[in-house]
């Protein structure tokens, strides 16, 4: 199943990215993933990227990572042009269990799930779903 959406992870786990990225190849099959250990590669990269994907893409971002966390990100994330940010879903990709994430990441419209790792094939089908469906 290949829904034209490119995923992009940022994790500063590597076995937390492999995972996601063998859950999404087992599930979808043929899909484009970029994986960023570094938030600030993810950030680099979005900008300096998006402009030129003509696809979708759909961005996994943990919460707790050392020097700029997923908060952190968002902030940045936020300061992108409008077209840019209509390009990317967000769903937050976390092991945090604490209504305060979840209820954090409700204040951010720019959050489209909150997902407790790992990923699995069931919300990794809710997400294509919901983003085939936005793309109608």
């Amino acid at each position: 199943m290949n829904t034209g959406t490119t995923y992009i992870i940022v994790d500063d786990d590597p076995l937390s990215n492999t995972i996601c990225t063998l859950m999404l190849k087992r599930t979808l099959h043929e899909v484009g993933i970029t994986t960023f250990t570094l938030p600030w590669d993810g950030l680099v990269f979005i900008q300096n990227n998006m402009n030129r994907l003509t696809t979708h893409a759909v961005l996994f971002l943990d919460i707790n990572m050392p020097v700029l966390t997923g908060w952190d990100f968002l902030g940045h994330y936020e300061n992108f042009s409008e077209e840019i940010r209509k390009q990317i879903s967000i769903y937050l990709l976390s092991s945090s269990i604490h209504m305060r994430d979840r209820d954090r990441a409700k204040k951010h419209a720019c959050i489209k799930g909150f997902i407790c790792k790992p990923l699995t094939t069931e919300s990794i089908l809710t997400i294509a779903e919901n983003e085939f469906q936005r793309t109608l």
